[in-house]
């Protein structure tokens, strides 16, 4: 049997259906249950701010280059990439929801995303970034919950940011460009959330406190590449997103 059932998974009192190799959720009985497998002809997104009828992303490009973010023409599952170039200018690559926070930290929302770094972020001034964020930032939202690569080493930290405490810590997972992991943050607990990378909990000895209002806490998926400057550059695949959260 490749799917286990758990009735109050990680704590959540809710029944959940995983695939208990790869701890993908397959089937959760959340109030609200939102995912994206990135199927279909609509192998491009409209750019933020200029949104059209039925998209449920956007994409914010940064740079003249320009950095590219689209689905992967074929792939197969269905997957988007967020990619830089190797101009030397700021870039961000990002794909988001052009800053429609409908999701709540506060409401403990859950994020789940099948993601690889087909290319590594190739020094400290590129860098890798997904979760949940609140509206777009340069260089990052103030309020956010997340996982991050940079340095061209493959190591990914775990942060959360309320804007007044920023806490992060490494996972101790180095991941390879030829590694699609899943990843997954939950805010059952505002006060005590959680990371996960392929179904194991990471950075557990840390205590990530997330203090933010309920204003302060609604949120949107963001992935992204993003470098400052310079001629780094970095390639973010993402396979699927889910969010799982409380009505209230």
């Amino acid at each position: 049997m490749k799917t286990e059932c758990k009735y109050n998974w990680h704590g959540t009192g809710r029944q959940v259906f995983y695939d208990k190799t790869t701890f993908e959720t397959l089937t959760a009985n959340f109030p609200i249950d939102f995912k994206d497998d990135f199927f279909g002809a609509d192998v491009d997104f409209p750019a933020s701010g200029s949104v059209e009828s039925g998209c449920k992303w956007s994409k914010k490009i940064v740079g003249a280059a320009p950095p590219t973010v689209a689905k992967v023409a074929d792939g197969v599952n269905g997957y988007v990439a967020c990619a830089l170039t190797a101009d030397s200018q700021k870039q961000d690559a990002a794909l988001h929801m052009n800053d429609e926070l409908q999701f709540s930290i506060a409401q403990g929302a859950i994020f789940e995303a099948r993601v690889k770094l087909s290319v590594l972020p190739s020094g400290a001034a590129s860098k890798a970034n997904f979760g949940l964020w609140g509206a777009w930032a340069d260089g990052g939202s103030a309020y956010r919950v997340g996982f991050t690569a940079e340095s061209g080493t493959g190591l990914i930290t775990c942060e959360s940011d309320d804007n007044t405490t920023d806490t992060s810590a490494s996972s101790g997972v180095t991941v390879t460009t030829a590694q699609w992991k899943i990843y997954r943050i939950d805010c059952t607990t505002q006060t005590d959330i959680k990371f996960y990378i392929d179904g194991a909990r990471v950075a557990g000895s840390t205590t990530f406190a997330n203090a933010a209002s309920a204003a302060n806490s609604k949120c949107q998926p963001h992935f992204g590449m993003y470098k400052a400057s310079g001629t780094t550059v970095g390639t973010m695949q993402v396979d699927y997103c889910r969010i799982l959260q409380n009505r209230s």
